[in-house]
């Protein structure tokens, strides 16, 4: 007899949010995480409007900033402006994940933190985890420990994982700055090749990165990118104090089948990162829950775990337009902003993508469609913002 109905290792969006749901559906729980809750994440740490719906509770007790609309620039000229209260949330990775953990943890499950993973080994339906502090057994393992994962480094040992660069500073900014910014992000398309610059408020401080959809890792020009980001915006002059941290997003599925025997890869692990954006967060709490699903039916008698790969074709559908988006998009970000974002009829297409009302395909196939119309349609005009001067 297992020690566990299912053994969760990592405490992420994904894993936390798994866990939840298996331990509030009465299954018995364990997490593992390798270091003591709270923990410093790398992360832009905004929560989409679908991500917001995607997760099993409200997370306002950890919301450092609701977000009612973002500028979007190119090179820090001609920002458009769009506004919609309600957009998104800005929260902080160590307290969010530290907040769906004890979630979890009050719903049933139980939790090893400061607990490295060592291996498993499956038999006869049981999966036995080795860690520092001993062994557990349960009858399905899910593998929630990030883009380096060691669960997916064990199970698909030669897989390759897709995954771009990206680069993220906390800064505290001059006085004042934060009031000006209120809840609104910056989005600006022509600070890095392929990719786009971003700042995004929090409570005390602002997270400001760039994101590039490229294989080629070069931390070294990415952080002369960053710096450059930061001497071209007045806002971000002065800042009293920074950390810098370099990482990578996974944009494509590790493998054709995300669930093998009795373990199953969610969020980061998985490679569900969506490649327009770099968002993470909302593919992982969905793919949490779809695992969730399988899991409980598998529990029950009435499924195999195989159910949870049938469950992600929608996402991985999303992932794959999105892939596609993206190699079209960031071609020519100067004229993806010229002719996509100054149309309103396209941006509010990649728009509903964040807000979950547009599916990427759709997104794709009428941006494409509409090509004579981007072309030659009247363009949003610029605003004037003292963010900009």
């Amino acid at each position: 007899m297992p020690d566990f109905d299912a053994i969760v290792l990592g405490c992420g969006p994904g894993g936390n949010t798994a866990a939840y749901r298996l331990a509030a559906a009465g299954a018995n729980v364990l997490m593992l995480e390798r270091e003591r809750l709270p923990r410093h994440k790398v992360c832009g740490g905004g929560l989409s409007r679908k991500t917001l719906r995607e997760l099993p509770f409200p997370v306002t007790p950890v919301v450092e900033r609701e977000v009612a609309g973002a500028y979007i620039a190119y090179r820090g000229s001609r920002p458009i402006y769009c506004s919609e209260p309600g957009i998104g949330a800005m929260v902080q990775r160590s307290t969010f994940d530290a907040f769906m953990t004890r979630k979890a943890t009050e719903a049933g499950a139980a939790l090893w933190e400061g607990c490295s993973f060592q291996g498993y080994e499956s038999r006869d339906g049981v999966v036995s985890v080795q860690t520092d502090r001993g062994t557990a057994t349960a009858r399905v393992l899910v593998g929630a420990d990030g883009v380096h994962s060691l669960v997916r480094k064990q199970l698909y040992p030669d897989a390759r994982p897709m995954v771009v660069p990206a680069i993220e500073a906390l800064l505290v900014p001059a006085a004042g700055v934060l009031e000006q910014i209120g809840e609104n992000c910056i989005f600006d398309l022509g600070i890095i090749p392929a990719g786009y610059a971003w700042v995004f408020p929090k409570a005390d401080h602002l997270n400001i990165g760039l994101y590039r959809f490229a294989k080629r890792r070069d931390n070294l020009a990415m952080k002369a990118l960053l710096e450059g980001f930061i001497e071209r915006y007045r806002i971000l002059r002065g800042h009293r104090e920074a950390k810098v941290k370099s990482f990578v997003i996974p944009v494509r599925p590790v493998a054709a089948s995300l669930a093998h025997g009795n373990v199953v890869l969610v969020g980061d692990a998985a490679g569900v990162g969506e490649a327009f954006y770099g968002e993470g967060i909302y593919y992982a709490v969905r793919s949490g829950n779809l695992a969730a699903d399988a899991i409980l039916a598998n529990l029950q008698g009435h499924a195999p775990l195989s159910g949870y790969d049938r469950a992600m074709r929608g996402l991985r559908r999303d992932l794959f337009f999105s892939r596609l988006t993206a190699r079209l998009f960031y071609l020519s970000p100067r004229l993806g902003f010229r002719f996509g974002v100054r149309t309103k009829r396209v941006s509010d297409l990649f728009a509903g993508v964040i807000a979950g009302t547009v599916r990427p395909g759709r997104c794709l196939l009428t941006f494409l469609l509409l090509a004579p119309h981007w072309l030659v349609a009247r363009k949003t005009a610029a605003v004037q913002s003292p963010l900009f001067d």
